[in-house]
């Protein structure tokens, strides 16, 4: 991207989880001198020291994104990590619901004040829904689990990017793995007070990885590298059978496995996140070329396995 006193890069979502590493990562570039120009962050709820004290922070809903920021602040690129989110499935259908409106919002607004500007969104691969091979960008979606309710609120973008009048990228990235996730409530934990690593269902369903720190790598990479209304898979290892991972977790913290049924799984924890953990959801992509110039973080899926175990031990 150009280097310019205009440049404004906005990250809707920054205060979350993936958000805060995009943040992390734009702050890095900048400091290093890789561009020049303002960090504009946008959060909800959740609030980050460092965040509000290094970049131009605001906090404001989705749905309230001032229509004066446009000229204020004008986006040479825009990264939308903001998701709403629910703990039940009337929750998350209440949240969809609200999204769809918000995202129409910002739609709009993009397209009434600077329609060329790219914009790079953070899906999910559960948007595909139970494959059992890798499924590429071409891949027809069928959403499960979670999926099923974020599909309506995500939906103004697809529908934005099939059109072609906005550059809308969307990105796809599968189980993202680092402190504070999926990894530390399904894996961790119940590790720390049984002693063993559970395995949900047969443990034959397929995982595609990636550390949140990749996750947001590329993300920037397919703004500042991909083409216009370019859509992405991101993954950072081939796909892996949930044994084979809850054998290596369980490695790292020398204890064994145990195969939770997944009628059991569905009665603890209700059929959307016994979708989520015992669907098979590997991908792969098509853009091969982009793919092998980003430089990952983590190119060892047992080093990232260790560190976020070791990190998430530090804060128990």
């Amino acid at each position: 991207m150009t280097k310019s006193k205009e440049t404004n890069k906005w990250i809707l979502g920054a205060t979350g989880y993936v958000g805060q590493l995009v943040t992390h990562r734009l702050f890095t570039e900048r400091t290093k001198g890789n561009w020049s120009g303002q960090l504009i962050t946008l959060g909800q709820k959740t609030i980050v020291p460092w965040i509000m004290e290094r970049t131009n922070f605001h906090l404001f809903p989705l749905s309230a994104i001032p229509e004066y920021f446009f000229e204020k602040y004008p986006p040479t690129g825009i990264y939308h990590c903001a998701r709403m989110a629910g703990n039940s499935d009337r929750a998350r259908r209440i949240a969809a619901r609200k999204g769809y409106k918000a995202n129409q919002r910002v739609i709009q607004l993009i397209g009434d004040q600077q329609p060329t500007v790219p914009v790079v969104y953070c899906s999910g691969t559960l948007m595909y829904g139970n494959t059992v091979h890798a499924v590429d960008e071409e891949a027809p979606l069928r959403p499960i689990a979670y999926a099923r309710a974020y599909e309506y609120a995500e939906r103004p973008w697809v529908l934005a990017a099939e059109a072609g009048e906005l550059d809308v990228r969307i990105a796809r990235p599968g189980w993202i793995l680092g402190p504070d996730s999926w990894f530390e409530h399904f894996f961790f934990k119940p590790a720390l007070a049984t002693g063993k690593v559970p395995v949900y269902g047969d443990g034959n369903q397929l995982m595609s990885l990636i550390s949140v720190e990749d996750c947001a790598g590329q993300l920037v990479h397919l703004m500042d590298h991909g083409a216009p209304n370019q859509s992405v898979n991101l993954f950072g290892f081939e796909p892996i059978k949930q044994k084979d991972f809850a054998a290596m977790v369980a490695q790292c913290l020398d204890a064994n496995t145990v195969y939770i049924k997944a009628s059991d799984t569905e009665k603890k924890y209700g059929k959307t996140v016994f979708e989520a953990l015992t669907s098979s959801t590997p991908v792969t992509t098509k853009h091969l070329d982009w793919r092998a110039s980003y430089v990952p973080v983590y190119q060892d899926l047992r080093v990232l396995i260790e560190a976020t175990v070791r990190r998430l031990q530090a804060n128990h």
